[in-house]
């Protein structure tokens, strides 16, 4: 037998609640007229307070039948209550436009409401006889409710994923995680779910044509997609992982420079990398090592997308399935290195930091080089490995004596919270100072300060 007090329990409204909870003290007393006419009761409740929460949520079907309950519970008089039982005589066909039930689930509660009537208005019987319905029917009429409506969200099917189409295309997406779940996860039936996540999947993994009126490019709408479909997988997981697998088999149907495109785009996405095909890795590894590295110009700058993959290999599980993306990093010049670095900031990328700054061969290139790797990766610095990154800095001349590296060098600081209290950073404004050509000039004051260096020794 089903446990009709846990599902009271889960009833989605709390003021809809006790209403439920009427109608099951009325069949548990052997009253079912009562139970059928108290189950309708909740049902109407229920089905307004998920009207205002639509109306609430911007649909505009929602929000004019709430606009009629508001002017009527503004007047109460005669009119209202006329007005009123319009409303409820609709809202079964309301629930049902606006997909909080499927006609299934219309057909059962149409039913309900005509059985609330005869219940109600036992006139309505031929020949004068009351309706008199038994306790387990009541019973039915109330677990339909319940499983129908009553404890589900005001959640909506073909609505809600046209209106996830419409947010993917709209010129002020912002992406933000929890909106994307509560707007599009957690108010959606499991039918609508289940489209919203293929969608999404097939967006970000494949880069399908989006229509011209859209307004973004393919790529544009595949990065949204990725968005949302991280997000959606800190809801629920399992079904993410789902639609990523099936939507595998045509990834590794790809050429593969738009599976490493895709992997550029989902690279930080575990549950993506984990779903790989291993063939597929060692291809798309063999094509890496294979490619020669262009150039965008002559100052020997990497091609915008070489750079974003090549990024990937701070990416500790994208490096583990296609290792060729660390050998091709090392394989770098440093000045290519961090601009890689600057792409995607990882700690993978810190041992590669000081050598970075030692082959520094001038000032802004100096400047340069720190912007673009040190500082993004200051976070992600071990203790042990800063003296290293300092003394490159203050062995090269161009890094010690180029003007914005002593700002530089307070922002480093600020950057690194873990490192703020290294001896290596005293070890530091020692050395630039015994190495300065002139003493007025690059003594590194502003970092001395934070620090809390004076006269060779750390004042804290």
């Amino acid at each position: 037998m089903l446990n009709l007090e846990e599902r009271i329990a889960r009833v989605w409204h709390q003021e809809v609640r006790p209403l439920v909870a009427d109608a099951y003290r009325c069949h548990s007393t052997g009253t079912p007229r009562a139970a059928i006419v108290s189950t309708w009761t909740a049902v109407c409740a229920d089905i307004i307070h998920k009207l205002y929460q639509l109306a609430e949520d911007g649909d505009g079907t929602a929000a004019e039948v709430v606009k009629r309950i508001e002017a009527a519970r503004s007047k109460a008089d005669a009119e209202a209550v006329k007005t009123m039982q319009q409303v409820e005589s609709k809202l079964l066909e309301n629930a049902l436009d606006l997909e909080l039930i499927d006609f299934i689930e219309h057909r059962q509660l149409e039913r309900l409401k005509q059985d609330r009537h005869l219940c109600a208005h036992p006139s309505l019987r031929p020949l004068g006889d009351v309706f008199a319905p038994s306790v387990e029917y009541a019973r039915a009429h109330l677990v339909a409710a319940l499983d129908a409506l009553l404890v589900h969200p005001p959640t909506q099917g073909r609505k809600a994923f046209d209106r996830y189409k419409a947010h993917v295309g709209d010129p002020s997406f912002v992406g933000h995680a929890d909106y994307l779940v509560q707007m599009f996860a957690q108010r959606v039936k499991a039918s609508a779910w289940k489209q919203i996540l293929g969608t999404a999947a097939k967006h970000a993994m494949l880069e399908l044509e989006v229509p011209e009126d859209i307004g973004i490019t393919a790529t544009a709408a595949a990065d949204r997609h990725a968005v949302c479909l991280i997000a959606f997988a800190q809801h629920d997981r399992d079904a993410v992982r789902g639609a990523v697998t099936k939507a595998m088999s045509a990834f590794n149907g790809l050429p593969i420079e738009q599976q490493l495109k895709t992997i550029t785009r989902l690279g930080a996405f575990d549950v993506f990398v984990d779903a790989l095909d291993e063939t597929v890795c060692q291809q798309i590894a063999t094509y890496v090592e294979r490619r020669p590295v262009s150039s965008t110009d002559v100052s020997g700058a990497l091609e915008p997308t070489v750079a974003a993959e090549l990024a990937l290999a701070g990416v500790d599980a994208v490096r583990a399935r296609i290792p060729a993306l660390g050998s091709k990093f090392a394989q770098l010049n440093p000045k290519r290195q961090a601009s890689v670095i600057e792409r995607r900031p990882a700690a993978y990328f810190t041992d590669f930091l000081a050598p970075i700054l030692a082959s520094a061969r001038s000032w802004r290139t100096a400047e340069r080089l720190t912007e673009m790797a040190v500082i993004p990766c200051a976070r992600l610095i071990q203790p042990e490995q800063l003296d290293g990154i300092l003394t490159a800095w203050a062995e090269n001349e161009e890094c010690r004596e180029a003007s914005g590296m002593v700002e530089l060098a307070v922002t480093f600081w600020k950057q690194a919270p873990q490192l703020r209290s290294h001896p290596a950073w005293i070890v530091f404004v020692k050395r630039v100072r015994e190495l300065a050509s002139d003493p007025q000039w690059f003594q590194y004051e502003d970092l001395a300060a934070v620090i809390d260096y004076k006269d060779g020794t750390n004042a804290s």
